[in-house]
């Protein structure tokens, strides 16, 4: 079940779509139905923008994250609309997996300086390109149902032919899964299969 919540204090000042204190067996999520856990990342702190949540196990399932530590939280893929490992002590003083999630849309939505970013710090930072690509996989399987730019066309095995055949990581940059651009690649990478065929 999946409810708005209104975070102002630490978080956002916007509604955003986060299930706060998830049922939970201990340090394990309640799975929903057909729900697996594919990577359980122990000691990961969470900050929302500049505040830190807590520690907890980050859990990548089949269908959403869920953080447990604290009350936890858990959010469906869909409403992350980037994720990217940050290495640039710049931008964060250690390296995390970076999340930017969609708002609700507001009738007053003058203040785009607001997007709604957490950050997940591993104790452990050699695990974050393992976080990204599962989290990557995650994603392409739970797709926005309301992107208008989705295409049925592609199948989870087109995906699983680009990601692990040709995809190589830059990690030294920092690696970014956005869907709109990612698509288009893969698209392009097909139609260049299909071209040497």
């Amino acid at each position: 079940l999946k409810f708005w919540l209104k975070f102002s204090e630490h978080l956002w000042d916007c509604a955003m779509p986060i299930e706060k204190s998830p049922a939970r067996n201990g340090d394990l999520p309640v799975l929903l139905e057909g729900e697996e856990i594919r990577l359980s990342e122990p000691k990961t702190r969470l900050y929302t923008r500049q505040h830190l949540e807590g520690e907890g196990v980050l859990h990548l399932t089949t269908k959403r994250l869920v953080w447990l530590g604290g009350p936890g939280c858990a959010i469906d893929y869909p409403f992350i609309t980037m994720h990217a490992v940050s290495r640039d002590k710049n931008a964060w003083p250690d390296p995390c997996l970076y999340c930017q999630l969609r708002e609700e849309d507001d009738e007053n939505e003058e203040d785009e300086t607001s997007v709604p970013e957490l950050r997940f710090v591993p104790a452990e930072p050699a695990h974050l390109q393992e976080m990204f690509q599962v989290f990557s996989e995650m994603s392409a399987l739970n797709p926005d149902p309301f992107d208008e730019q989705a295409d049925d066309s592609e199948s989870e095995g087109d995906f699983e032919d680009v990601l692990g055949g040709g995809y190589q990581p830059q990690v030294e940059l920092g690696v970014m899964w956005n869907a709109d651009v990612n698509d288009a690649a893969m698209e392009d990478a097909d139609e260049d299969g299909d071209a040497h065929m």
